[in-house]
């Protein structure tokens, strides 16, 4: 095999960062391939004041490497899975699946309060509905404020002051190895409580339909794989539009997967729900429909 992979990437340094990640990995497996990292500017990363349910939700971070993908600008294109819109192009579909980071999600302060200590009226940071619905929960005292832009930029809001404390994913955190700034504090929070986006933590590389099967294929990660399905298939149940928060963590004890899922079908009251049994038993689809009667949604 003698080719010029083209990998196509956000340009924001955590992006570059994952894709490197998956550059390596086919590298290692492939070494006589030649890769080419091609930086794309998506809607998402151009308007970094709204939220992204404002102006689009998924697919806005997305939708310009599809568009090379299908012109042949670029050969595969690599996302954070939580980013990625339910439906694909015609022709496009996520060909491999790498191994899942740490899930969780992250209140970072500069003074070590935990986030269910924090004195009322602090300023947390987040642009996501789930996280919000989520942090306020278990400090309904805390006032939330937009906070958009790539890792480094949140981090140095919240030490400029605009912030008390900010929510991250612990996975960008500690692929960019800013997991232990000098003078911040981190506090993990369960993710059986505080419930991650789906696919957070996992990496999803996008390419053609039948192709580059063999590259692909080595560097697949099968248990990764089966989360991510499980996850997405809670979202095909309760819609793949739906901008409303809707958060789930599986993990697994021998033959047994564990799925707890949360929806809030009016973006204020949340409904949860969980649910276990052995790989393959449509987990993701019971989930969703349990929560979708908890919206009192038909589905």
């Amino acid at each position: 095999m003698n080719k010029i992979l083209k990998i196509g990437t956000r340009k924001s340094a955590l992006a570059l960062v994952q894709t490197k990640i998956v550059q390596k990995k086919i590298e290692d497996a492939f070494p006589e391939i030649k890769i080419e990292i091609v930086k794309m500017s998506t809607k998402g990363d151009r308007n970094q004041t709204l939220s992204l349910a404002s102006f689009g939700g998924k697919g806005v971070f997305t939708k310009e490497l599809e568009e090379a993908l299908l012109s042949g600008e670029i050969d595969l294109a690599v996302h954070s899975a939580k980013d990625l819109p339910l439906e694909f192009p015609e022709g496009l579909g996520i060909c491999a699946v790498l191994e899942r980071e740490d899930p969780r999600d992250v209140i970072v302060t500069r003074t070590g309060v935990q986030l269910s200590k924090l004195p009322k009226g602090s300023v947390l940071g987040t642009s996501s509905l789930r996280r919000e619905l989520q942090a306020a929960n278990i400090n309904p005292d805390i006032r939330v404020k937009v906070l958009r832009g790539n890792v480094h930029t949140r981090l140095q809001k919240l030490k400029d002051g605009e912030y008390d404390a900010i929510v991250m994913a612990a996975a960008g955190l500690k692929r960019s190895k800013l997991d232990s700034e000098e003078g911040l504090f981190y506090e993990y929070l369960d993710p059986m409580e505080f419930l991650p986006a789906v696919g957070q933590g996992i990496l999803a590389v996008e390419g053609r339909s039948g192709d580059l099967e063999e590259i692909t294929s080595a560097i697949h990660d099968n248990y990764a794989a089966d989360i991510l399905k499980v996850e997405r298939d809670i979202l095909k149940v309760i819609g793949g539009g739906c901008n409303a928060p809707i958060a789930a963590y599986t993990r697994t004890e021998k033959e047994t997967m564990i799925i707890r899922a949360m929806y809030a079908k009016d973006g204020r009251h949340p409904a949860y729900t969980e649910i276990s049994g052995k790989k393959g038993s449509d987990l993701g689809k019971k989930a969703g429909e349990r929560l979708c009667q908890r919206n009192n949604l038909e589905k």
